[in-house]
């Protein structure tokens, strides 16, 4: 727990913020205190993913799953703001250290602990299986052990058990060492699946080590398809009887959640009421966090609290945000290059120039015009230009609008990524990849994937499309592959050892990013060019020469494309929406202030503030769209910005109706956002408006 830094929030939804808990890679956690004096745990969507479909569509998954599940064993949800601005989740905070953190730092738990924490975890599972759900992802980070019996937290993958599959870049979603045969393989899962990873968190538990072991990602996972675990270290026979049992390979061959519970008989005292069910140095370290926190319940107006340094979190989704039971607020401890910024400029609309020097009172921009509308179909939709259309692309349909009507030309049910002049659809859950033409819709070749392999996170330049292989796949090494843009024939395969989580391809080179590292690639010949050090590495950009990513706590990257070496590095950046000029990158930073750095140095060119959210300063409040000479830059104030993107000035505005929070789309000297109507609006710039018109 540390202290609220400059630009945290002072309220998120009806909580009072008052200490900060931790950040990872997709949020920041907060102390926060309701009306009542009771003590919350505030999970809010790190800015640059506020505004993306996928990310806030996982958030709403976890809410809807967290409040589906009544258990005491699990931690309750109290309040959300799934729809807000800025999405947030309150649940109860609950004081104590991750089963992950204890046996790290006091070692294994004792038989005793260990038939406690089966009972309770075993309970926590029933409950979440009676509410329809699998939680996907149980495991030592998250589980809390607490003064109230253990408790299982994060929600954040967990779905309905008749659901299908959840993959991402063909791979499954999951923790590499605690998840189930059936899960490795990408298989539809069930209730059985949490039962695997629960044996695998009790021997952990038991005996300190993974029983599944270390090492790379593929050869975890080939341990776990073949169940070659390591129980030597559990000496107790109800215990090795128990977790044998839990790991059996076939799904229909293990207990469930409630014949585990029932196997395990009446509770032995101590009762999961206080801490007597802990081992005395873990009993310690939650009384000790559980008196931190008396003070955040009702602070003293003598003096400002200052918070302990290892107050866990509770609740909150660990594998979203990896920093459940830690505590400790992760922090780049890289250097070199500008990483402080530039000086705060631009001001407001009515006053300063781009170099934030006054000038006085001015007239307000002029207005664009409205053009036509239609109706969105799905809300989470997003927007995108190719071949001259403009292009609405769901989760599992895309269809393609005439720029100058808004008229339906084409339509597809699969999911799209788009490149240049060209779409690509996945269809039959991502079996087969169909390139079509934009303009059009008409078909310029398919391909049919093996098993293991994408098309989730695709990247095309103008030589190839490249795709994610999945450790599930035939040799079960996680990779990548290429076709040939042009006819979709199979140019090449590389193997990696972990990933990608995320690609990007731009002339001859194509450039992967995993949990641990960037990989940049020959596009011709699929030969790694060269590895950088990274954590969870993100939103690529390939410029002419440069690389451009953003890591798991929101530092920008600046890398040599020819070797990887380090150009500069900056912090508190945004990057999901980032645009590269010729030789300026568009980002927003701090306290949604969008930046214009210079590509080669990092140096801020400009800078501007249009709109923040309310209580939320360090939330995303712009997303981004070069198009020509113009930034475009739809806000959460619901106005769409045309700035020059030269200076930052503020060229036209439109604001007739709100705007929703996403990346707008621009072709034929038009740009199209969608309104928080649930629409897709046409603009015109206030100088060439013309065409048809449609207010409604």
């Amino acid at each position: 727990m540390d202290p609220l830094q400059p630009g945290d929030p002072d309220r998120i939804g009806p909580y009072r913020v008052v200490a900060r808990l931790g950040a990872g890679g997709m949020g920041a956690v907060y102390l926060g205190r309701a009306r009542s004096g009771r003590a919350v745990a505030v999970k809010v969507v790190h800015s640059r993913f506020a505004g993306q479909a996928k990310y806030r569509a996982r958030f709403r998954r976890e809410v809807d799953a967290a409040r589906r599940v009544v258990g005491a064993f699990t931690a309750p949800v109290l309040d959300a703001g799934a729809d807000a601005p800025t999405p947030w989740l309150a649940t109860a905070y609950l004081p104590g250290p991750s089963l992950r953190e204890a046996v790290a730092e006091f070692g294994p738990l004792p038989p005793d602990a260990v038939r406690a924490l089966a009972g309770g975890l075993a309970e926590a599972l029933a409950a979440i299986h009676r509410g329809g759900l699998v939680h996907r992802d149980l495991k030592p980070a998250n589980v809390l052990l607490t003064a109230g019996g253990p408790r299982v937290i994060d929600f954040g993958i967990a779905r309905p058990d008749d659901a299908d599959p959840l993959t991402r870049a063909g791979r499954p979603i999951g923790s590499p060492g605690f998840m189930s045969p059936e899960q490795v393989r990408g298989r539809e899962i069930g209730p059985a699946s949490d039962v695997f990873t629960l044996g695998a968190t009790l021997a952990y538990a038991a005996s300190g080590v993974e029983p599944f072991g270390t090492g790379p990602v593929h050869t975890r996972h080939l341990r776990v398809v073949n169940v070659q675990a390591d129980l030597a270290a559990i000496a107790e026979p109800w215990l090795r009887d128990l977790v044998t049992a839990c790991l059996r390979a076939e799904a229909s061959a293990r207990p469930s959640a409630a014949e585990v519970l029932d196997g395990l008989g009446a509770p032995d005292d101590p009762p999961l009421l206080g801490v007597g069910w802990l081992p005395a140095p873990v009993a310690a370290e939650v009384e000790r966090r559980t008196a931190e926190v008396v003070p955040a319940a009702a602070p003293s107006p003598a003096g400002p609290w200052r918070p302990g340094r290892r107050t866990a979190l509770a609740g909150i989704g660990a594998g979203l945000l990896a920093v459940a039971g830690a505590g400790v607020l992760l922090r780049d401890g890289t250097s070199g290059g500008p990483l402080s910024g530039g000086p705060l400029s631009g001001g407001p609309l009515s006053g300063g120039d781009a170099s934030g020097g006054a000038r006085g009172p001015s007239k307000p921009p002029p207005k664009g015009v409205p053009l036509w509308r239609r109706p969105l179909g799905d809300k989470e939709s997003d927007l995108e230009t190719a071949g001259g259309v403009v292009l609405v692309s769901a989760e599992k349909s895309v269809q393609a609008l005439s720029p100058d009507s808004g008229k339906v030309l084409w339509k597809r049910d699969a999911s799209a990524t788009v490149s240049g002049d060209d779409v690509y659809l996945a269809e039959n859950k991502g079996k087969r990849l169909r390139a079509v033409r934009a303009s059009t819709g008409g078909t310029r070749w398919s391909h049919d994937f093996a098993f293991g392999e994408g098309p989730s996170d695709l990247a095309a330049s103008d030589r190839v499309v490249c795709f994610g292989i999945s450790p599930t796949g035939p040799d079960r090494r996680s990779g990548i592959g290429a076709l040939n843009r042009e006819d979709g024939r199979r140019l090449w395969t590389s193997r990696l050892g972990d990933g990608p989580d995320a690609l990007a391809a731009q002339g001859d080179l194509v450039v992967a990013a995993s949990s641990e590292r960037l990989t940049a690639l020959d596009a011709g010949t699929g030969r790694a060019r060269w590895n950088r050090p990274m954590d969870h590495g993100d939103y690529l950009i390939i410029g002419r020469d440069m690389v451009f990513a953003c890591d798991r706590v929101g530092t920008l990257h600046a890398l040599r494309a020819a070797d990887g070496g380090v150009l500069w590095r900056r912090r508190d950046i945004g990057a999901w929406s980032g645009r590269l000029g010729d030789r300026l990158l568009y980002v927003e930073g701090a306290d949604a202030e969008i930046l214009a750095l210079e590509a080669a140095t990092g140096r801020t060119a400009w800078s501007r503030r249009l709109a923040q959210v309310p209580n939320a300063p360090r939330s995303q409040a712009t997303a981004l769209r070069l198009s020509g000479g113009i930034l475009y830059a739809a806000c959460t104030d619901g106005t769409l910005y045309a700035l020059d993107a030269a200076d930052g000035r503020v060229r036209w505005t439109y604001a007739a109706e709100a705007i929703r929070l996403g990346i707008p789309a621009s072709v034929a000297g038009r740009v199209f956002v969608a309104t928080a109507g649930g629409h897709v609006r046409a603009v015109a710039p206030p100088e060439t408006a013309g065409g048809s018109r449609g207010g409604s």
